[in-house]
């Protein structure tokens, strides 16, 4: 049985050096390709991590190359322009989207029919057009979404009411943006409804929501980009995806027909496993999320219909 490499395009930079450090570290796969046009960069970067590696059993972190890409491997695509101060995601589109179509195609002349991670802002519009571009079923192309989000919002629910982020179950769904959303209608802490739980008060959630929009530009200010946080998240995905560990996870990936929307990539609630990505259509939203929903999806929409 083939042992998928990890391919991390844009391996040189602080996302896919945080994305293989993490992957190695927590040994998620045993092979770790960098990529990345910045040779000596990227050379680097591998050198670095994989010193790190003496303290694994057996993970290996290098310099690639497109033509090693095999059958279900799987590509991060992390590579382009980062995220300035003040800027938002969607300011970044066009140059990224050449970017992301370069690339896909690259690793599509392979013929192999792989796995497609997006990391790249914005990366619902990004997830979209490395779709398109690849030609793979929808299943195995999908964007990390809102899973950074999420993942904020359920520390910050932690902190305020003094519990592990482990028994905290709430989802940030809809672009991974500004108009991104909490879904808190039917979050629950330790299986107890989020409103029913000691310590909550309702005012919370809007200084939340609030903080975790400002959350990346307050990081960006300070130290010009993210990646700790996001590198870690993809390797949860990749170890759901390499040992089949079907998880939940609020990736965006093509819907159609689901919460009644068609041909947008938007960040849900979806089952990530060795079978790929599958949206879970039946995840409970207030009405008022819904809406939040499908205004979210709009403008992901907008900016596709831009390209």
């Amino acid at each position: 049985m083939h042992r998928p490499t990890v391919f991390v395009m844009g391996g040189g930079g602080m996302v896919g050096a945080s994305v293989a450090q993490a992957l190695a570290i927590r040994e998620a796969v045993h092979d770790i390709a960098l990529i990345d046009v910045a040779q000596d960069l990227v050379r680097g970067q591998a050198m670095d991590i994989n010193h790190a590696t003496a303290y694994t059993t057996g993970v290996q972190v290098r310099v690639g190359s497109y033509d090693e890409i095999q059958e279900d491997d799987i590509v991060v695509i992390a590579c382009g322009a980062a995220q300035k101060p003040g800027q938002t995601r969607l300011e970044l589109l066009d140059i990224n989207a050449k970017i992301v179509r370069d690339v896909t195609g690259r690793v599509m002349l392979q013929g192999k029919p792989v796995y497609l991670l997006v990391v790249t802002n914005p990366v619902d519009v990004l997830t979209y057009i490395a779709l398109q571009a690849s030609g793979l079923p929808k299943e195995r192309v999908f964007g990390t979404g809102t899973c950074l989000d999420t993942a904020r919002l359920r520390v910050m629910l932690a902190q305020h009411l003094h519990v592990s982020q482990h028994v905290v179950e709430a989802y940030i769904l809809g672009e991974h943006g500004d108009s991104s959303f909490a879904a808190l209608s039917h979050a629950s802490i330790g299986g107890i409804p989020l409103p029913d739980f000691p310590g909550y008060q309702k005012h919370m959630v809007a200084t939340i929501e609030a903080d975790i929009r400002a959350a990346a530009y307050q990081i960006i200010e300070a130290k010009k980009s993210t990646y700790y946080g996001i590198g870690y998240a993809v390797a949860k995905l990749i170890e759901a995806l390499v040992h089949d560990r079907a998880s939940i996870y609020p990736v965006c990936s093509l819907v159609s027909g689901e919460y009644g929307m068609d041909d947008v990539v938007v960040g849900l609630p979806s089952l990530v496993s060795s079978r790929g990505v599958r949206i879970l259509d039946k995840y409970p939203l207030s009405a008022t999320e819904q809406q939040k929903l499908h205004d979210s999806a709009a403008v992901i929409a907008r900016a596709i219909a831009t390209q």
